[in-house]
């Protein structure tokens, strides 16, 4: 994974702050100065950024792909008990990062009754877990974790779990939500294409991007772009985007991170590997 460092963003709307960073990483920061942010209120693109090293025009529409249908109320279940994962620390984790997913409807109502059960089961298997786990980028780990209630019942979390070696950061251990497969995210996804290719495609400029921002409660980007391939035919204004930017953002607030990787649509191939734009810690006002 290749690792930038970049200014802090100094944009205010949280859409244009990761886009901001985007432009410091990607290239060498080749289209970062003096971008030209168009105001939202209007069907603009976020940005048109000029190339320092050819002068060509660059547009860049921002889009954000929410976990699944009842986000905030799936998110508000899942949230204590990430907090509570995430304070996990393991002598046996030195540098390491730990991801933590969880599907959506994990806890069914009658574990939601026993909330903080699910968080002592979970926090004890993982502590007795965690360090065996041989640590290899994107090798995912799939287990199921019997919940022990008082009325005798077992019922099953099933979570996944991915160990990175070799990656600085703050907090040894990110818990996130899956992006449900099927329906659920081809209408997310097909509602985004809907809403977002005629604005990006009208846009004044010679390259076109669409930033798909993946935040805390994400799947992966595979998943997205094997539903835009689906979705390809309905949408042939898809021809006219030069590349889709995955935004990978669920470290952006707690760990000042983004992963960004970029995928062409019209040859359907990766161009770009992970790159890790980290903000400058020593230009980060507290």
């Amino acid at each position: 994974m290749d690792q930038v460092i970049c200014p802090p963003p100094s944009r205010k709307r949280r859409d244009d702050r990761i886009v901001e960073v985007f432009l410091h990483a990607y290239r060498s920061g080749s289209f970062s100065d003096n971008p030209c942010w168009l105001p939202q209120h209007e069907k603009n693109v976020e940005v048109i950024a000029t190339s320092k090293a050819d002068g060509s025009r660059l547009a860049i529409e921002h889009t954000r792909v929410f976990a699944f249908d009842g986000h905030m109320e799936q998110e508000a279940v899942l949230r204590p008990i990430a907090e509570r994962i995430e304070t996990i620390h393991l002598p046996e984790l030195s540098g390491r990062w730990v991801q933590v997913h969880f599907a959506a409807n994990f806890v069914g109502r009658l574990l939601q009754r026993h909330i903080l059960l699910v968080q002592d089961e979970l926090v004890r298997f993982l502590e007795r877990t965690l360090p065996s786990v041989d640590p290899k980028m994107h090798n995912v780990h799939h287990f199921e974790v019997a919940i022990p209630l008082p009325n005798g019942k077992s019922p099953i979390v099933e979570l996944d779990v991915e160990v990175w070696d070799g990656v600085e950061v703050g907090h040894q251990i990110s818990v996130t939500g899956l992006l449900p497969q099927g329906r659920t995210l081809h209408s997310q996804v097909g509602s985004a294409l809907e809403r977002k290719l005629p604005k990006l495609t009208s846009a004044d400029a010679d390259v076109r991007f669409l930033m798909i921002d993946m935040p805390t409660y994400t799947d992966s980007d595979i998943a997205v772009v094997k539903v835009i391939c689906d979705l390809e035919g309905q949408f042939p204004l898809l021809a006219a985007v030069d590349e889709v930017v995955f935004a990978k953002t669920f470290g952006f607030e707690t760990e000042g991170f983004i992963v960004f990787r970029t995928w062409s649509p019209r040859s359907r191939v990766w161009t770009s590997s992970f790159i890790n734009a980290r903000l400058d810690k020593a230009q980060v006002v507290a």
